[in-house]
């Protein structure tokens, strides 16, 4: 198996004779109805309105009258006292109420749909073996070996409908990833042949480290959309022990890697992708979520080279109160009289003796602030801006070859940020061989209308397409468009871009992952009483997840019949719901 560096974009350095000589290949047209789209095209004029993304001092409270005929305008209170109010309009009461009614509108819109397919298949089976009624030819012994393979197949589908999806069903292919609550693994679904990347995690781990509101944020927000720039979940399911997410897989690998081994990126290239991120994460805000910790890692590259979101896990309303102070004590930890000034040729050759030197430093599990707004250390209100500001320090780092606040340690890199304005410097190059990657006017004008104080920073992609950096460009067709970078495949399994989980040297970079890992586990090994193991069931109700799907002998069935199947493409109406 080839190393992921020895397949990706090559060094873009000042010393790099290759630059710029990637392949190309046409991508795929942008959804005309996705909600970037819609708002570039004028149609969406404000931003979306979700409860997430207000502070929680803007809350409607409870209880008040919603004229727009929300559920806030039913008498849901009335007769309850204090605490059964509180109860009731609590986060996890309502999300299980959603769930519930999507569970109820799942299970009769599916049972409605497999009563006509079937029908469809009967009427289609009846035309071929010239029959009218199938009672009568069973027992008259009419259609022969046809009738009883229909009949055989329909009875073979019944079982497989009331069959529960389980690990088993999925053939693991080999792990793609490691984290610190689970693994990555590239598996095929047994029946369909889909593949996928399933992602495995432990109930009590997840439960001992308050991670289950992330685990279902993320199930919440795949299972949501159907944009092409946020990775697809395909199912999710659960077992006694584990929770599993098969989401689509993308081969690309994730664009830290592309960028470990491009350096600097052109301004063209930069602009492209930078331009896609912005769309993709646009598309998660639609959906009325706020990311707060974007990193290059969180982009992955599919097969025509364009970008994909994924890892929503911190994408909720409010971050956990213990983290949020902990991290406002390690920014008040460090002093002012701690600044070091370095130049931006200082902190770019720093920086890339530290990662050269710590192999596991880029993929951090820990790591530094490198790309997260103040704001959101400091515990204080904030709104989508935050992912702006991440997004400004992920296109300096494209057009830099670094991170802007980035220093020889992490204490380094907290008191830059804290002082952000000082360190926030222009490189510039005068070497005659480097000046090709001075930045232009209209470049370091968009880092800097990025990363600003909130009230001064850009805040929606109708501001990113009339900056004059991203103009070239029309956000409402990037798909369209050729990527600068195109992964070489071998097959829909190919997993080159990706570490290699039984060579050594890939598994230096999972060292403080292990670590993590193992601390995890010796939390857990401690022993949860039986009453909290049992408190934490109903904590994954409605978790399980199904995608609408065809078996392999309807897809033939329905290519013999030339005819289309109208009960399965009304699946696409509910498709947020499911």
């Amino acid at each position: 198996m080839s190393t992921p560096t020895s397949r990706v974009l090559v060094a873009a350095s000042p010393n790099s004779p290759n630059y710029g000589n990637q392949a190309h290949t046409e991508g795929v047209k942008q959804l005309p109805n996705s909600p970037s789209a819609r708002l570039l095209a004028g149609q969406i004029t404000s931003p979306v309105a979700h409860s997430r993304l207000h502070d929680a001092s803007n809350a409607a409270p409870a209880g008040a009258d919603d004229s727009k005929g929300s559920y806030r305008s039913f008498k849901r209170f009335e007769g309850l006292t204090g605490w059964e109010r509180e109860m009731v309009d609590s986060a996890e009461v309502r999300r299980k109420a959603q769930v519930a009614q999507l569970y109820f509108l799942n299970h009769y819109f599916d049972s409605l749909r497999y009563i006509s397919d079937r029908r469809n298949r009967t009427e289609a089976f009846k035309a071929r073996a010239g029959v009218t009624n199938l009672a009568k030819a069973r027992e008259q012994n009419q259609g022969g070996t046809e009738l009883t393979s229909y009949l055989g197949r329909e009875r073979a589908h019944l079982r497989k409908r009331r069959a529960k999806l389980r690990l088993a069903s999925f053939h693991i292919i080999t792990q793609v990833g490691q984290g610190g609550y689970g693994e990555v693994f590239l598996a095929r679904k047994r029946e369909t042949g889909e593949v996928c990347a399933l992602k495995r995690l432990r109930k009590k781990v997840l439960v001992k480290m308050d991670e289950v509101r992330h685990v279902l944020t993320e199930r919440d927000i795949l299972t949501a959309t159907k944009t092409p720039w946020l990775v697809r979940l395909l199912y999710a399911f659960q077992d006694t022990d584990h929770v599993f997410l098969a989401m689509e897989y993308v081969p690309g690998g994730d664009f830290r890697t592309l960028l470990n081994n491009s350096g600097v990126l052109r301004e063209e290239h930069a602009r492209f992708y930078a331009a896609e991120m912005f769309v993709a994460v646009n598309e998660l805000h639609a959906l009325g979520y706020i990311h707060r910790d974007l990193k290059p890692e969180n982009f992955l590259v599919d097969s025509t080279g364009h970008i994909k979101l994924t890892d929503f896990g911190l994408a909720a309303g409010a971050l956990n109160p213990t983290r949020i102070e902990s991290l406002k004590t390690r920014l008040d930890a460090v002093k002012d009289t701690n600044l070091i000034y370095r130049t931006p040729h200082e902190r770019s050759s720093l920086y890339k003796k530290m990662r050269a030197q710590n192999v596991a430093h880029a993929d951090s599990i820990v790591g530094s602030p490198d790309y997260m707004a103040p704001e959101v250390l400091r515990g204080r209100n904030y709104n989508i801006s935050v992912d702006y500001w991440s997004l400004g320090c992920i296109l300096f780092e494209f057009l830099c070859g670094f991170p802007p606040f980035s220093g020889g340690s992490p204490d380094e890199t907290w008191t830059n940020l804290k002082n952000w304005e000082k360190v926030l410097q222009r490189p510039v190059y005068d070497k005659p061989q480097d000046l090709q990657f001075n930045l232009t006017d209209v470049a370091w004008d968009a880092v800097t209308r990025l990363i600003d104080q909130p009230q001064r920073r850009i805040t929606s992609l109708q501001q990113i397409q009339a900056h004059p950096f991203f103009a070239p460009l029309n956000l409402s067709e990037l798909r369209s468009l050729r990527a600068p970078f195109v992964p070489q495949l071998e097959s829909d399994v190919d997993t080159g871009y990706f570490d290699d989980f039984e060579n050594p040297d890939d598994m230096k970079k999972y060292k403080e992952v292990q670590e993590k890992a193992r601390n995890v586990e010796e939390k857990v090994s401690g022993g949860a009483s039986a009453a909290a193991e049992n408190g934490s069931r109903g904590l994954w109700v409605g978790f399980t997840f199904g995608k609408n799907e065809k078996t392999k002998w309807e897809d033939e069935d329905a290519r013999t019949n030339g005819k289309k199947n109208h009960a399965r493409d009304a699946s696409d109406v509910f498709a947020t719901m499911f």
